[in-house]
């Protein structure tokens, strides 16, 4: 399946650090944004997991860059499944510039389904496991 949209957004004069750029955190906020928006598609919603029926912890993020945005770009996150295990969720967002249609950023996520008491890891949900599989992306060669 082909990856599908989780966030739109704009690149702001204000996400500029010191030296003219673009922050990193800008690109984090965009990729992060995606998230809850993904996690809802799955069915991880922020209702389910405000009432304490499954809690998330991100266990790893990798990031890269590829291309800067400027103020007053328009961004879009598209995300797909890279492995769905039965407590392990492993995802990527791409960050595409909507004008020219490039990707200026990946970044893939490890999260971890957790037991809201004992803080253990516990199985996803399998109507969750199920929603996951739908967003699978192809094995790359």
């Amino acid at each position: 399946m082909a990856m599908v949209e989780t966030a739109r957004g704009t690149v702001h004069e204000w996400q500029r650090d010191h030296m003219g750029h673009i922050n990193v955190r800008a690109y984090m906020e965009f990729h992060e944004e995606a998230c809850w928006q993904f996690y809802s598609m799955l069915g991880l919603t922020a209702s389910l997991l405000r009432a304490g029926v499954v809690h998330l912890a991100a266990v790893q993020q990798n990031i890269s860059y590829q291309k800067e945005l400027y103020p007053g770009d328009t961004i879009l996150v598209r995300t797909g499944v890279i492995e769905m295990r039965e407590k392990v969720l492993r995802f990527r967002h791409e960050l595409v510039n909507t004008e020219s249609g490039e990707v200026c950023s990946e970044c893939e996520f490890t999260v971890v389904c957790l037991n809201p008491v004992t803080r253990k890891s516990q199985p996803f949900p399998p109507d969750v496991a199920l929603r996951a599989e739908e967003f699978k992306l192809p094995m790359v060669q």
